[in-house]
């Protein structure tokens, strides 16, 4: 077995003092370090794993986005309303998608009496986009909004102008694509792409470029050359 440098080291220093010489000397310097991967953090139910998730890139349509035409977000008096109505149940289970992702994301939860146990009025978020610790109270709850990971924009531009009503309301209203965050970090993305925005804290990149991954693979919506390009180099971190 090669000794250790430490060893080395020890045992120059014992023939030094044994022989009374004085000598300069300097060990090389070794290889550095590789460089850390960040990993996989908290994602929601069904994201795929890195290692899926980087063939399920390569396997989506490469497009560059389509004109902006006949998206309209809400759902007021003459408006569109492609996406449908905002936070449906649709998974039927008594309680709108947007309570339901609070339950999921926060800790520290309490409920409105009355509700069944689904209205959300108080809880801590660990906002997976900065890393930071943020309480939620029902009075501020706009603080604390729920982000499409994939924007809504971006998903009609890249195959959801086509889709059925119904398939655009349940996208918009799945668990798999939605997650809880600040307000500033909800309003600096927008409808970026992972080409034009990523996470404030770096160690959720690999995460959010499976979830992203995961939602595009599962809806067959198409990515850009520059945003295939960025999802690869988060991928790369995990």
């Amino acid at each position: 077995m090669r000794p250790s440098r430490s060893a080395v080291v020890v045992l120059l220093a014992v023939l030094l003092a044994l022989t009374g010489c004085e000598v300069e000397w300097q060990l090389e310097a070794g290889p550095p370090e590789p460089a850390a991967s960040v990993g996989q953090g908290d994602v929601p139910a069904g994201t795929l794993a890195p290692v899926d998730a980087v063939p399920a890139l390569a396997a989506l349509p490469v497009a560059e986005k389509t004109p902006l035409e006949g998206y309209e977000r809400g759902c007021g008096q003459g408006e569109g309303c492609v996406f449908g109505p905002a936070w449906s149940d649709v998974d039927r289970n008594g309680c709108d998608q947007r309570n339901d992702v609070l339950h999921r994301d926060l800790t520290e939860v309490e409920v409105r009496e009355g509700t069944q146990g689904c209205v959300v009025i108080a809880g801590v978020l660990d906002d997976p986009y900065t890393g930071q610790a943020v309480p939620f109270e029902k009075a501020t709850a706009a603080e604390v909004p729920i982000d499409h990971v994939v924007p809504l924009a971006a998903a009609w531009v890249q195959g959801a102008a086509g889709w059925t009503e119904d398939r655009r309301e349940s996208f918009a209203n799945d668990l798999a694509n939605l997650i809880a965050t600040t307000q500033s970090e909800n309003s600096s993305k927008g409808d970026s792409t992972a080409d034009e925005w990523v996470p404030a804290d770096p160690a959720y990149g690999c995460s959010y470029a499976t979830v992203v991954v995961t939602v595009k693979a599962t809806y067959d919506l198409s990515v850009t050359p520059a945003e295939s390009q960025a999802l690869q180099s988060l991928l790369a971190t995990c």
